[in-house]
Protein backbone atom coordinates (compact mmCIF):
# COMPACT_ATOMS: atom_id res chain seq x y z
CA UNK A 1 0.00 0.00 0.00
CA UNK A 2 1.20 3.43 -0.24
CA UNK A 3 -0.30 6.21 1.58
CA UNK A 4 -0.27 10.14 0.32
CA UNK A 5 -1.89 12.67 3.04
CA UNK A 6 -3.89 10.02 4.54
CA UNK A 7 -5.02 8.94 0.91
CA UNK A 8 -4.07 4.97 0.26
CA UNK A 9 -3.08 3.63 -3.12
CA UNK A 10 -3.80 -0.27 -3.12
CA UNK A 11 -2.40 -2.47 -5.79
CA UNK A 12 -4.03 -2.70 -8.71
CA UNK A 13 -4.32 -6.34 -10.74
CA UNK A 14 -4.25 -6.21 -13.99
CA UNK A 15 -6.73 -8.35 -15.35
CA UNK A 16 -4.98 -9.71 -19.15
CA UNK A 17 -1.30 -9.23 -20.35
CA UNK A 18 -3.14 -6.88 -22.81
CA UNK A 19 -3.87 -4.35 -20.60
CA UNK A 20 -0.37 -4.34 -18.91
CA UNK A 21 1.17 -4.10 -22.60
CA UNK A 22 -0.68 -0.72 -23.49
CA UNK A 23 -0.04 0.77 -20.20
CA UNK A 24 3.63 0.26 -20.37
CA UNK A 25 3.56 1.54 -24.31
CA UNK A 26 1.69 4.38 -23.03
CA UNK A 27 5.02 5.02 -21.02
CA UNK A 28 7.70 3.63 -22.92
CA UNK A 29 9.30 7.22 -22.92
CA UNK A 30 9.54 7.25 -19.27
CA UNK A 31 10.85 4.02 -19.29
CA UNK A 32 13.64 3.67 -22.01
CA UNK A 33 13.88 7.55 -23.04
CA UNK A 34 12.49 10.77 -24.35
CA UNK A 35 14.55 10.56 -27.71
CA UNK A 36 13.01 6.41 -28.08
CA UNK A 37 10.72 5.27 -31.22
CA UNK A 38 8.19 2.74 -30.38
CA UNK A 39 7.39 0.39 -33.89
CA UNK A 40 4.18 -2.05 -32.81
CA UNK A 41 4.86 -5.88 -33.31
CA UNK A 42 3.63 -5.93 -36.98
CA UNK A 43 6.66 -4.63 -37.64
CA UNK A 44 8.28 -8.01 -37.70
CA UNK A 45 5.65 -9.94 -38.55
CA UNK A 46 4.31 -8.05 -41.84
CA UNK A 47 7.52 -6.27 -42.86
CA UNK A 48 9.89 -8.67 -42.46
CA UNK A 49 8.04 -12.12 -42.20
CA UNK A 50 9.64 -12.96 -38.26
CA UNK A 51 6.00 -14.38 -36.86
CA UNK A 52 7.32 -14.61 -33.03
CA UNK A 53 5.76 -13.00 -30.01
CA UNK A 54 7.19 -9.75 -28.74
CA UNK A 55 5.25 -6.58 -27.51
CA UNK A 56 7.29 -4.04 -29.93
CA UNK A 57 10.34 -2.32 -30.92
CA UNK A 58 12.05 0.53 -28.59
CA UNK A 59 14.61 2.59 -30.87
CA UNK A 60 17.18 4.53 -29.56
CA UNK A 61 18.87 6.55 -32.04
CA UNK A 62 21.12 8.60 -29.70
CA UNK A 63 22.47 5.78 -28.29
CA UNK A 64 22.73 3.92 -31.12
CA UNK A 65 21.04 0.80 -29.20
CA UNK A 66 17.19 -0.94 -29.99
CA UNK A 67 15.14 -3.52 -27.73
CA UNK A 68 12.72 -6.17 -28.37
CA UNK A 69 9.88 -5.69 -25.48
CA UNK A 70 8.29 -8.40 -23.75
CA UNK A 71 5.72 -7.54 -21.42
CA UNK A 72 4.63 -10.33 -18.78
CA UNK A 73 2.89 -11.12 -15.94
CA UNK A 74 4.19 -12.85 -13.04
CA UNK A 75 1.62 -15.27 -12.92
CA UNK A 76 2.64 -16.70 -16.31
CA UNK A 77 5.34 -18.49 -17.30
CA UNK A 78 8.73 -16.80 -18.44
CA UNK A 79 9.66 -20.14 -19.68
CA UNK A 80 7.19 -20.80 -21.90
CA UNK A 81 6.31 -17.33 -23.32
CA UNK A 82 10.12 -15.58 -23.78
CA UNK A 83 12.26 -18.15 -24.37
CA UNK A 84 11.26 -19.99 -27.05
CA UNK A 85 10.43 -17.00 -28.81
CA UNK A 86 13.60 -14.59 -28.28
CA UNK A 87 15.57 -18.11 -29.70
CA UNK A 88 13.65 -18.59 -32.77
CA UNK A 89 14.26 -14.80 -32.97
CA UNK A 90 18.05 -15.33 -32.50
CA UNK A 91 18.23 -17.97 -35.11
CA UNK A 92 16.55 -15.48 -37.70
CA UNK A 93 18.70 -12.50 -36.61
CA UNK A 94 21.67 -14.68 -37.42
CA UNK A 95 20.70 -14.37 -41.14
CA UNK A 96 21.59 -11.08 -43.32
CA UNK A 97 19.23 -10.73 -45.02
CA UNK A 98 16.41 -10.41 -42.10
CA UNK A 99 18.15 -7.54 -40.55
CA UNK A 100 18.46 -6.02 -43.78
CA UNK A 101 14.67 -6.51 -44.01
CA UNK A 102 14.31 -4.91 -40.38
CA UNK A 103 15.99 -1.89 -41.33
CA UNK A 104 14.37 -1.42 -44.54
CA UNK A 105 10.66 -2.32 -42.39
CA UNK A 106 11.98 0.81 -39.55
CA UNK A 107 13.45 3.32 -42.57
CA UNK A 108 9.70 2.59 -44.59
CA UNK A 109 7.71 3.20 -40.95
CA UNK A 110 9.51 6.41 -40.16
CA UNK A 111 9.29 8.07 -43.53
CA UNK A 112 5.43 6.82 -43.37
CA UNK A 113 5.64 9.20 -40.14
CA UNK A 114 6.18 12.65 -39.50
CA UNK A 115 6.48 12.18 -35.90
CA UNK A 116 8.95 9.70 -36.21
CA UNK A 117 10.87 11.55 -39.12
CA UNK A 118 11.15 15.06 -36.90
CA UNK A 119 12.39 13.17 -33.79
CA UNK A 120 15.53 11.89 -35.82
CA UNK A 121 16.08 14.67 -37.48
CA UNK A 122 16.23 16.85 -34.11
CA UNK A 123 18.92 14.50 -33.28
CA UNK A 124 20.51 15.42 -36.38
CA UNK A 125 20.46 12.15 -38.23
CA UNK A 126 20.70 13.03 -41.60
CA UNK A 127 21.44 9.47 -43.18
CA UNK A 128 18.68 7.90 -41.60
CA UNK A 129 18.99 4.33 -43.31
CA UNK A 130 22.59 4.20 -42.51
CA UNK A 131 22.03 4.95 -39.66
CA UNK A 132 19.36 1.92 -38.68
CA UNK A 133 21.61 -0.23 -40.80
CA UNK A 134 24.43 0.32 -37.52
CA UNK A 135 21.80 0.12 -35.21
CA UNK A 136 20.40 -3.50 -36.28
CA UNK A 137 23.94 -4.66 -36.99
CA UNK A 138 24.49 -4.36 -33.06
CA UNK A 139 22.77 -7.24 -31.31
CA UNK A 140 18.82 -6.12 -29.57
CA UNK A 141 18.69 -5.88 -25.58
CA UNK A 142 15.32 -7.57 -24.73
CA UNK A 143 13.64 -5.62 -22.26
CA UNK A 144 11.78 -7.85 -20.05
CA UNK A 145 8.74 -5.61 -18.17
CA UNK A 146 6.80 -7.84 -15.54
CA UNK A 147 4.22 -6.92 -12.81
CA UNK A 148 6.08 -8.26 -10.47
CA UNK A 149 9.36 -9.96 -10.19
CA UNK A 150 10.22 -13.25 -9.73
CA UNK A 151 12.64 -15.56 -8.78
CA UNK A 152 11.69 -16.92 -12.70
CA UNK A 153 12.66 -14.13 -13.81
CA UNK A 154 16.46 -14.42 -13.30
CA UNK A 155 16.85 -17.71 -14.46
CA UNK A 156 14.90 -16.71 -17.98
CA UNK A 157 17.93 -13.96 -18.68
CA UNK A 158 20.40 -16.50 -17.99
CA UNK A 159 19.07 -18.34 -20.83
CA UNK A 160 18.51 -16.16 -23.45
CA UNK A 161 21.02 -15.38 -26.14
CA UNK A 162 21.29 -11.64 -25.67
CA UNK A 163 21.80 -8.98 -23.68
CA UNK A 164 18.33 -8.09 -20.82
CA UNK A 165 17.37 -5.64 -18.79
CA UNK A 166 14.14 -5.95 -16.32
CA UNK A 167 12.28 -3.83 -14.70
CA UNK A 168 8.93 -4.39 -12.18
CA UNK A 169 6.36 -1.84 -13.33
CA UNK A 170 3.46 -1.90 -10.55
CA UNK A 171 0.52 -0.40 -10.39
CA UNK A 172 -1.68 1.33 -7.16
CA UNK A 173 -5.02 2.57 -7.44
CA UNK A 174 -6.55 4.97 -5.16
CA UNK A 175 -9.22 3.98 -2.64
CA UNK A 176 -12.69 4.43 -3.61
CA UNK A 177 -11.76 6.67 -6.68
CA UNK A 178 -10.18 3.73 -9.31
CA UNK A 179 -9.63 5.71 -12.03
CA UNK A 180 -6.71 7.40 -10.09
CA UNK A 181 -3.70 5.35 -10.84
CA UNK A 182 -0.03 6.17 -9.97
CA UNK A 183 2.66 3.83 -11.70
CA UNK A 184 6.06 3.04 -10.17
CA UNK A 185 8.90 1.20 -12.26
CA UNK A 186 12.84 1.98 -12.46
CA UNK A 187 13.65 3.43 -15.69
CA UNK A 188 16.15 1.11 -18.15
CA UNK A 189 17.91 4.49 -19.01
CA UNK A 190 20.37 7.06 -17.12
CA UNK A 191 19.43 10.77 -18.21
CA UNK A 192 22.47 12.45 -18.89
CA UNK A 193 23.27 15.39 -16.24
CA UNK A 194 22.76 18.74 -17.97
CA UNK A 195 25.49 20.88 -18.94
CA UNK A 196 26.44 23.41 -16.67
CA UNK A 197 24.76 26.75 -19.10
CA UNK A 198 21.40 24.46 -18.90
CA UNK A 199 21.77 23.83 -15.05
CA UNK A 200 22.11 27.06 -14.85
CA UNK A 201 18.82 28.33 -16.43
CA UNK A 202 17.09 25.56 -14.89
CA UNK A 203 18.11 26.59 -11.55
CA UNK A 204 17.01 30.36 -11.88
CA UNK A 205 13.56 28.80 -13.38
CA UNK A 206 12.83 26.81 -10.75
CA UNK A 207 13.34 29.38 -8.41
CA UNK A 208 11.15 31.39 -10.31
CA UNK A 209 8.18 28.82 -10.84
CA UNK A 210 8.30 26.68 -7.65
CA UNK A 211 9.72 29.69 -5.25
CA UNK A 212 7.60 32.44 -6.59
CA UNK A 213 10.95 34.59 -6.96
CA UNK A 214 11.26 36.86 -9.51
CA UNK A 215 14.06 37.06 -11.79
CA UNK A 216 16.64 39.24 -9.67
CA UNK A 217 15.99 37.30 -7.16
CA UNK A 218 16.19 34.01 -8.49
CA UNK A 219 19.61 34.77 -10.14
CA UNK A 220 21.40 35.81 -6.64
CA UNK A 221 19.58 32.63 -5.01
CA UNK A 222 21.02 30.24 -7.92
CA UNK A 223 24.43 31.79 -8.02
CA UNK A 224 24.83 31.70 -4.08
CA UNK A 225 23.67 27.44 -4.96
CA UNK A 226 26.01 27.18 -7.63
CA UNK A 227 28.61 28.87 -6.38
CA UNK A 228 29.68 30.86 -9.64
CA UNK A 229 28.61 34.86 -10.08
CA UNK A 230 25.19 36.33 -10.97
CA UNK A 231 27.03 37.66 -14.07
CA UNK A 232 27.49 34.21 -15.20
CA UNK A 233 24.11 32.73 -14.59
CA UNK A 234 22.23 36.11 -16.20
CA UNK A 235 24.68 35.10 -19.00
CA UNK A 236 23.51 31.75 -19.99
CA UNK A 237 19.94 32.84 -19.28
CA UNK A 238 20.15 35.63 -21.75
CA UNK A 239 23.16 35.96 -24.16
CA UNK A 240 23.77 32.16 -24.56
CA UNK A 241 19.97 31.91 -25.48
CA UNK A 242 20.59 34.35 -28.05
CA UNK A 243 18.20 36.95 -25.83
CA UNK A 244 18.40 39.79 -24.04
CA UNK A 245 17.13 40.47 -20.66
CA UNK A 246 13.81 42.22 -21.21
CA UNK A 247 13.40 38.95 -23.88
CA UNK A 248 14.24 37.12 -21.46
CA UNK A 249 11.88 38.40 -18.91
CA UNK A 250 8.82 38.13 -21.10
CA UNK A 251 9.48 34.78 -21.42
CA UNK A 252 9.46 33.88 -18.10
CA UNK A 253 5.14 35.09 -18.67
CA UNK A 254 4.81 32.05 -21.59
CA UNK A 255 6.01 28.80 -20.49
CA UNK A 256 5.23 27.07 -23.70
CA UNK A 257 7.63 29.04 -25.82
CA UNK A 258 10.32 29.24 -23.01
CA UNK A 259 10.07 25.01 -23.52
CA UNK A 260 10.51 25.16 -26.99
CA UNK A 261 13.24 27.91 -26.94
CA UNK A 262 15.21 25.72 -24.68
CA UNK A 263 14.41 22.70 -25.83
CA UNK A 264 16.22 23.48 -29.23
CA UNK A 265 19.44 24.31 -27.84
CA UNK A 266 18.90 21.15 -25.26
CA UNK A 267 17.52 18.75 -27.10
CA UNK A 268 18.43 15.47 -25.18
CA UNK A 269 17.01 16.97 -22.03
CA UNK A 270 13.37 18.07 -22.97
CA UNK A 271 12.07 15.60 -19.90
CA UNK A 272 14.45 17.62 -17.45
CA UNK A 273 13.28 20.76 -19.32
CA UNK A 274 9.60 20.15 -18.85
CA UNK A 275 10.12 19.00 -15.24
CA UNK A 276 11.15 22.64 -14.44
CA UNK A 277 9.16 24.16 -16.59
CA UNK A 278 5.57 22.53 -15.95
Amino acid sequence: MLLKDGVKYLPYEYISEEELTQTVIKYYKEIFGTSTLYFDPQTMKTHVGINVRNDGIILAPDKKQWYILEVELAEHSLHRHVIPQVTKFNIAYQQPETKRKLTDALYNLIKQDPYKTAALQTQKIEDIHKHLTEIIDTPPTIAIIIDQKTPEVDAVCKNLPFKTQTTEFKTYTRENASNVLIHAFEQLYEEPTPPKGLLNVLTVLEQIYKKGKTYEEAATVAAKKLKITEKAIRHDCTTDMGLKSTQFRKLIQNKQRLRTLIAQKYAEYETTINETIS
